[in-house]
């Protein structure tokens, strides 16, 4: 951000490109934390178990069914460590999370890209069909980042019915919780009676905790076995594991900031239909949207809410050409994006 201050004379900017919560931790989790300070020279518990248990209780599994990485991210890298090698394959959708094709290129795998949908969402159809015996890991991305599209519990469920039971499935529910549908969450108790199924959330997004890092998986015990069996040692830090169990004490207060997100999502997705930019209807708590009209480049609108002080993701680095990804933030910054961008969008 100072970068991008310095470059172009702004006194401020409003950083809306990393989905990012505009929430600080709750107070009671910033307590938290602060009470774990003076014990940062020894290591934290490296099972994490009062985390997992607490996950466990959440999610009415054993603790044996729950896995705590360093970010969702790790146990998605995790899985691809321990199911991939040299000569089998990965399916994953695209475009979606840009992290999924390392999996592929670490193990020496090869990478099944099966294109989106024509609405943005998961082709699962066309997934399933790319299975084959060498496929060794289906990652499915729901929502799907970046185009926000939802996939229902019972289209997962339809997809698993399709794939062989023994082949590993990883749903990833990093932007879970701003789902709207009556569904939102069915697709985790699946993975209490489908061996095959994993489902990753993180505490970045809704919780505010990206600083920290700390995300977690369930599924059954060997699907955990696998992840742990690639792990590191103490892979989650002290403060992390105390942040996130105290974060999952406050529910309802968590659920306000949600309902925030979504009710300002909502607002934006408003604004950008009456300025006539096109936008995918979205799950997350981030919108993808193209420029109005046909005289408008997507890296020059870009530049040009840059200049403004606003910053988004070219969806040139998302697989996305020709679209903008916008964080939905706090009020303000929604406010500062759509004043920027109703200064360039013709009307």
């Amino acid at each position: 951000m100072a970068e991008v201050m310095s470059a172009y004379g702004l006194e401020s900017v409003v950083k809306l490109a990393s989905n990012e919560s505009p929430f600080t931790p709750l107070p009671a989790v910033e307590k938290a934390i602060a009470a774990q300070m003076d014990g940062l020279n020894r290591y934290p518990d490296s099972a994490a178990r009062d985390l997992k248990a607490a996950i466990a209780d959440r999610h009415a599994v054993g603790v044996s069914q729950v896995a705590v990485g360093n970010g969702s991210c790790e146990l998605i890298v995790n899985a691809g460590e321990a199911l991939l090698d040299p000569g089998t394959t990965i399916i994953y959708a695209d475009p979606s999370f840009a992290m999924y094709p390392h999996l592929a290129a670490a193990a020496g795998a090869d990478a099944i890209a099966v294109p989106l949908a024509p609405d943005g969402g998961h082709d699962l159809n066309a997934m399933a069909a790319a299975v084959d015996e060498r496929t060794r890991l289906v990652v499915i991305c729901n929502p799907n980042n970046p185009t926000g599209v939802y996939r229902s519990a019972d289209e997962i469920e339809g997809f698993l019915d399709l794939v062989p039971d023994d082949l590993a499935v990883l749903v990833d529910e990093a932007y879970y919780d701003f789902v709207t549908e009556p569904d939102r969450g069915r697709v985790s108790v699946l993975a209490r009676s489908r061996p095959n199924l994993l489902v990753t959330r993180t505490f970045s997004k809704a919780y505010g905790l990206c600083g920290l890092r700390i995300g977690y998986a369930v599924g059954s015990e060997s699907w955990v076995r696998a992840l742990q069996s690639v792990r590191q040692p103490f892979n989650t830090n002290q403060l992390a594991q105390v942040a996130a169990l105290e974060s999952l004490k406050h529910p309802a207060a968590i659920q306000e900031r949600i309902d925030e997100a979504i009710s300002e999502r909502e607002r934006v997705a408003d604004a950008l239909t009456e300025l006539g930019v096109p936008f995918t209807p979205s799950h997350g708590n981030f919108i993808l949207m193209e420029p109005p009209g046909s005289g408008m480049d997507a890296a020059a609108l870009h530049e040009d809410l840059l200049t403004r002080g606003v910053i988004v993701r070219n969806g040139s680095a998302l697989g996305c050409p020709g679209t903008l990804r916008v964080t939905i933030g706090a009020p303000p910054e929604n406010d500062a994006f759509l004043s920027a961008l109703r200064s360039i969008v013709p009307v």
